[in-house]
């Protein structure tokens, strides 16, 4: 009971903070972005400030989730659109089941122009429209930061998402990371392959090649024995879902992870030029919800794969409808930089199903 009041307690305190934030920081000019870096550095204070127990939340034991062998402390993990530590160590403190780092590319890149990040009303939904383009360190910075001790030592599932302009470079990424991890003690690692990039020119990458997804996860699949997920774009069609999952079906430890921001266009969710550098972008939020749940749907009464959902999970009853319905995971991404609280809550209620 103690836990829920200060869950719900710190669940006020964070919306109130972040909206003066973003009203203080991020309206003149328009740009979410400045305030998501101030929110960065005050989470980074906080993480190494005597403040940190406050943030701390159990997971009850009744709701783990094996998915292949791997076992994660609850079905809520977050969706690969962060590699900043402390904001990952934040989530698994709070009670997430695992985490999925940002998609790696093999060089860096700054990702397109600002502004790229905004907040946005979309079907009178909240929703966060983001064209960044994939900025990354590119995968030699990332290397050392994979066996972060203060994330591998909460022992839950850790992500590691992987992209590339062509499938050559998916490979090069792939090689480089699985040799990292060989050489290290942590082993909960799974991998996953972001075959959609919305807030990219074209709007998808490898989907567009399924026979070069194929040859791709042989190709991974003689190199490592650790789970690998295809994600997809919530645009793609049906016949294009159960196309990748009939290819997944033919390897062992695979799954698909069903949703990522949906491209619209920056002038259908009212910004201009002015405030969005970009035609259009990747959109999150509530939404998108009634597509993942959809998907899910297909998946499940086509093929036995374990699914993650991602898009516009918002809730308990969000997590609850998609684990029924066959979802082994649930991704969350708006709701970790909107309310992260909600996840204490949502694991209690879980419990108590």
């Amino acid at each position: 009971m103690l836990n829920k009041l200060r869950a719900k307690m710190l669940s006020l305190q964070f919306r109130s903070i972040r909206r003066a934030v973003i009203i203080l920081i991020a309206q003149i000019p328009k740009d979410l972005e400045r305030a998501i870096t101030f929110g960065d550095a005050l989470n980074h204070f906080l993480m190494i400030s005597p403040f940190r127990p406050l943030f701390k939340f159990s997971i009850p034991k009744n709701i783990k989730v094996n998915v292949h062998d791997l076992t994660f402390d609850s079905p809520i993990i977050s969706a690969s659109f962060k590699d900043d530590i402390s904001s990952l160590l934040q989530w698994q403190l709070i009670g997430i089941g695992g985490i999925t780092y940002k998609t790696v590319l093999k060089m860096p890149s700054k990702g397109n122009l600002r502004p790229r990040i905004q907040e946005v009303s979309h079907d009178g939904n909240y929703a966060i429209l983001n064209s960044l383009g994939l900025p990354t360190k590119g995968v030699k910075k990332f290397l050392p930061q994979i066996n972060n001790k203060k994330l591998t030592k909460f022992n839950r599932p850790i992500g590691i998402s992987i992209g590339g302009n062509s499938f050559e470079e998916y490979l090069s990424v792939f090689r480089e990371i699985d040799h990292h991890l060989n050489t290290i003690d942590f082993s909960q690692f799974f991998y996953e392959i972001n075959i959609s990039c919305p807030n990219t020119d074209d709007g998808k990458c490898l989907s567009d090649d399924l026979e070069s997804l194929k040859n791709l996860i042989i190709k991974f699949r003689d190199i490592s024995s650790r789970m690998i997920v295809v994600k997809v774009s919530p645009d793609s069609t049906n016949e294009e879902v159960l196309k990748v999952c009939e290819i997944l079906s033919d390897f062992s430890k695979t799954a698909i992870n069903i949703g990522n921001t949906k491209y619209v266009k920056a002038s259908d969710v009212g910004l201009s030029s002015k405030t969005f550098s970009k035609e259009g972008g990747g959109l999150s939020g509530k939404s998108l919800y009634s597509n993942t749940l959809r998907m899910v749907k297909l998946v499940a009464s086509n093929y036995d794969l374990p699914i993650i959902a991602t898009g516009g999970i918002s809730s308990y009853d969000n997590v609850k409808e998609l684990l029924d319905n066959g979802a082994s995971l649930t991704g969350m991404a708006t709701l970790l930089v909107s309310d992260p609280f909600q996840i204490p809550l949502i694991n209690y209620r879980l419990a108590n199903d």
